[in-house]
């Protein structure tokens, strides 16, 4: 499909947002996702352009069973906000959902979940899930699970599990997107080896920039672009610069930075909205600004137009199928 599409407000650029916590959010407060007081909302998002977004579940680390009913209640808080706003919305299910959402100029929305504690180590559950509309999924949030360890465990932190393989090997049958970001660096290499299609780091920045755990060093950037892959840049302060306190330009920096490294083609864009408090861009209208801020920064349209939607819908359209696996 093509980057370009039909314009929304003053944006005529396909934008796509790798990862927020909307939903999560609303879950917890009972605000609605049309207009409500957090960093995100339907009515700026199409304001901004926003096209597709990434949904995020996600729960702290607990017992599997404790976390499956809170993903639970949250993929119902997803499907009735499709539900509600039918008009406006629609969801990611297969490939050709994407240009289907586009020509009826509605906001995509691919539903993630960040960390995959609720899984247990049970095939099943992740086959639900998918059935039930899950399309991308990060196998540790920071800490260890059965599957897999997070960055969180520090400089001893171990790799995948037998259940961690399995279950990305499941995740490429079923057509899954594979997200790299709060993993550890034993398991991010032996996740790229693994998995045989492009992945996502949905929402991380350089290290050589920032220094924090959550980003990715150079070396870590040169094979995920060796597999295809796309980075998208967050908007978190921590992991901007080294103690908080940045501006647009020092995130700017990192698009730059990265694309310097490994290429324009593997950077796009993951806010982290109403997942963090201290934000560059501090909720979803401002990303409106991003097509003036990358053109400053010297980047031309297409590179423009890579970053903010083409790199991320090549590796979508790499990795989901044509039709809904499962169904006759």
């Amino acid at each position: 499909m093509p980057v370009t599409g039909k314009p929304k407000g003053d944006q005529s650029v396909y934008l796509i947002d790798l990862h927020c916590d909307t939903i999560s959010h609303l879950y917890k407060t009972g605000a609605a996702l049309r207009s409500n007081q957090a960093q995100y909302d339907l009515v700026r998002a199409r304001a901004a352009g926003v096209s597709l977004q990434f949904f995020a579940m996600f729960t702290r680390p607990a017992e599997s069973n404790t976390c499956l009913r809170e993903v639970l209640k949250q993929l119902d808080r997803y499907w009735l906000e499709i539900d509600n706003n039918s008009t406006e919305l629609y969801p990611i299910l297969q490939r050709n959902d994407l240009s289907n959402a586009q020509s009826q100029d509605k906001i995509g929305c691919l539903l993630h979940l960040e960390g995959a504690e609720c899984l247990g180590g049970d095939l099943e559950i992740l086959r639900v899930l998918q059935r039930s509309g899950l399309r991308s999924m990060g196998l540790t949030w920071n800490d260890r699970n059965l599957l897999a360890d997070g960055g969180g465990e520090g400089a001893r932190a171990g790799g995948l599990s037998r259940k961690g393989r399995q279950t990305i090997q499941e995740m490429d049958r079923l057509g899954i997107l594979l997200d790299l970001a709060h993993i550890s660096t034993a398991s991010y290499y032996q996740a790229l080896e693994l998995y045989p299609k492009p992945v996502l780091v949905t929402h991380a920045n350089a290290r050589a920039l920032c220094p924090h755990w959550r980003n990715l060093d150079d070396e870590q950037l040169k094979a995920l672009a060796q597999k295809g892959g796309v980075v998208g840049i967050t908007q978190v302060n921590d992991f901007i610069k080294e103690g908080g306190f940045a501006t647009i330009e020092d995130m700017l920096d990192h698009i730059v930075y990265i694309s310097d490294l490994v290429g324009v083609e593997h950077v796009g864009l993951g806010s982290d909205f109403d997942g963090a408090d201290d934000m560059v861009l501090e909720e979803v209208s401002q990303y409106a600004r991003m097509p003036d801020l990358l053109a400053r920064r010297g980047f031309a349209l297409r590179e423009i137009e890579m970053i903010l939607g083409g790199n991320a819908v090549r590796v979508i359209t790499a990795v989901l199928p044509e039709g809904i696996i499962g169904k006759d």
